[in-house]
């Protein structure tokens, strides 16, 4: 405890040149833990955006259909879907599951024809379990009313709620009535005339400009799919249990392949590896600007404090104390600069927070999102253990420097 408060005095003593490490390190803890709790925020944006999208937790597909074309897939099919759904639901960890049909057409106003991609789902369970109603937009009816709404109920009713940029293509509205083409699982051409109900923006462009929705009632005369189902999305009791349940849910369906959403979200896992590496180079950078300030500040220390060294030796202080007395510095240093750096996020974030600042709409995507750093504890604790390790590296030059000192040379140093 000696060498600790000789090493804490020392700190203290050299106050301009402490504040000035200080600074480095809190800058250092402040820019990481910001960077860590927006990257929780972008996943936990992006992960809610996938599963609540449709993919559910987990995915129920026909063998190789992954693999295949995702728009055709009633040729690769779930033969009786529905029964297997119903086989599902009775799972105790199984909260609910979603039948869903893809398949891939033209869709025509008349006038003009243009390509697209739909997905049939039930239009009851759909609400309950995802961000359908809440991609909605406010759209007005081409012959007055109410503006967007959901798929009717009534299997009798042919509705389809396009993406806004394939409304806009063919000069639809809430209100207008335009057919749908597209094959049966059997290879004949088919159309049913539909009503738009509704406009969905679903955040991407590429999606918006192609997307259409309409009931499994629907896909199922216009398709004949009969109670074949392209896949079934499985909402889970208790998320956390995803990896687990896929495998036993595989295991009690080997005939079907489960995949879990994050191998599905493809976006999803490129985002997070961009953003883990700019956040490994960020991390580096700092780390050598933290190891070159604090390695700067105790080498000058010790240049300082030769002949301090000096007496000290003298009274029989051991090389290797030496060395611990400098690994104190830093371990305070650290310390400190770790508490102070957790308090100035906390401030921050908090006022970043308060601002419901508006961020861009990132490159892709049609509209932007309120910017909500997350409070993420296991990155604070991270930052802060990088860091003391970083410092505590820094201070082993400096210390083997002062422990290889000569007695009669330190003390004669002026």
């Amino acid at each position: 405890m000696i060498l600790a408060r000789l090493a804490l005095r020392n700190l203290l003593r050299q106050r301009r040149r402490t504040a000035l490490t200080l600074m480095v390190v809190v800058a250092g803890f402040l820019a990481l833990s910001l960077a860590g709790g927006f990257m929780a925020q972008t996943f936990q944006g992006l992960s809610d955006a996938a599963i609540r999208g449709g993919l559910g937790h987990l995915q129920v597909l026909p063998p190789g259909a992954a693999e295949g074309d995702e728009a055709q897939s009633l040729e690769k099919s779930l033969p009786d879907g529905e029964a297997l759904a119903a086989r599902l639901r009775t799972d105790p960890a199984v909260a609910e599951v979603l039948p869903r049909i893809q398949f891939m057409g033209l869709l025509s106003s008349g006038a003009k024809s243009v390509a697209f991609l739909g997905t049939a789902v039930d239009p009851v369970l759909e609400p309950k379990h995802m961000a359908t109603t809440e991609a909605l937009t406010g759209g007005a009816r081409a012959a007055g009313g109410a503006g967007s709404r959901w798929l009717s109920p009534d299997p009798s009713l042919r509705e389809v709620i396009l993406g806004t940029g394939l409304a806009r293509a063919l000069g639809a509205s809430v209100g207008s009535s335009l057919t749908l083409m597209s094959t049966t699982k059997d290879g004949a051409l088919n159309a049913v005339d539909v009503d738009v109900v509704g406009l969905q923006d679903l955040g991407l462009r590429e999606l918006n400009d192609r997307f259409l929705t309409v009931s499994l009632a629907t896909a199922s005369q216009l398709l004949d799919a009969g109670p074949a189902r392209s896949r079934l999305s499985v909402v889970l009791r208790r998320p956390g249990d995803t990896a687990a349940e896929q495998a036993r849910i595989q295991a009690l369906l080997a005939e079907t392949s489960v995949k879990p959403w994050f191998e599905l979200a493809s976006f999803y896992r490129q985002v997070k590896l961009l953003y883990f590496a700019i956040f490994g180079f960020m991390g580096l950078v700092l780390f050598l600007v933290v190891l070159l300030a604090t390695a700067n500040t105790l080498l000058m220390s010790v240049m300082e404090r030769v002949r301090e060294f000096g007496v000290l030796r003298a009274m029989g202080l051991q090389p290797g104390q030496l060395l611990r007395l400098l690994q104190w510095e830093g371990a305070f240093l650290g310390l400190l600069g770790s508490a102070l750096g957790l308090a100035v996020t906390l401030l921050l974030r908090a006022g970043l927070n308060a601002l419901h600042l508006q961020m861009p709409a990132p490159p892709g995507t049609s509209h932007g999102y309120e910017l909500n750093i997350h409070f993420v504890p296991l990155v604070y604790a991270i930052v802060a253990a990088g860091l003391q390790a970083t410092i505590q590296v820094s201070a082993l030059f400096p210390g083997l420097k002062a422990a290889r000192l000569r007695i009669v040379e330190a003390l004669r140093h002026v």
